[in-house]
């Protein structure tokens, strides 16, 4: 499902693009902790943990729809390798106007709209991760099969949480990590794709945009 937002910024320094190699040009995340969820994990998502590699391999090759989970291990920068569900929910879409207050040069925003992909993360079994996890770095947005360009500096989107700020994440805890890209604005169809590097991606089809 596609939201268009309307992004209030207040006094908010002006966020800066990552420039690197992406399809739509360039490369390479306002505030809330999403909810953290401390019952013990589905049976299904054991099972799902029991087969490993198999299961992940499974879901990499099916189309998801949003709100849909695949799982994963993932070895996070602190050495702990949690295994987590992974769930896209959401893209919201923006404005014109929205998309030159994301970048130092207005030029780098023409023709471009912000789509913000809206993932959850739930920590299923292995250590807890102390700090800093990186698993939502790797949720990219892609516009008409083009990878759009990846906005840092930016503040955290309402409802997503700053994984920065996250401590000690444990067994049964989930979190909404959020991640803008600017991309282009007539664009209809978007997929969120969480790739591992060296991994197969697991790919969420959202409904066309009109």
């Amino acid at each position: 499902m596609l939201n268009k937002t309307t992004w209030l910024r207040v006094a908010t320094p002006v966020a800066i693009l990552a420039l690197a190699l992406t399809a739509c040009g360039s490369d390479e995340k306002k505030s809330h902790t999403s909810t953290s969820h401390k019952d013990k994990p589905h049976s299904r998502f054991n099972g799902a943990h029991k087969n490993g590699a198999r299961g992940a391999s499974a879901a990499a090759k099916a189309v998801l729809k949003p709100g849909q989970s695949a799982w994963r291990a993932f070895k996070e920068d602190t050495g702990v390798k949690p295994y987590y569900s992974i769930t896209a929910q959401r893209i919201d879409v923006g404005t014109a106007a929205d998309a030159k207050t994301l970048v130092s040069d207005p030029k780098d925003a023409e023709g471009k709209v912000p789509a913000t992909g809206y993932v959850t993360y739930r920590h299923l079994t292995g250590g807890a991760v102390k700090e800093w996890p990186r698993v939502g770095d790797y949720a990219d947005v892609y516009a008409d099969g083009r990878r759009g360009t990846k906005v840092i500096g930016d503040d955290t989107p309402k409802g997503c949480a700053d994984s920065d700020a996250i401590k000690n994440w444990k067994n049964g805890q989930s979190y909404t990590l959020c991640t803008t890209f600017l991309i282009p604005a007539d664009a209809k169809r978007l997929e969120i794709a969480w790739t591992e590097i060296g991994g197969k991606p697991f790919v969420w089809k959202f409904p066309a945009r009109r």
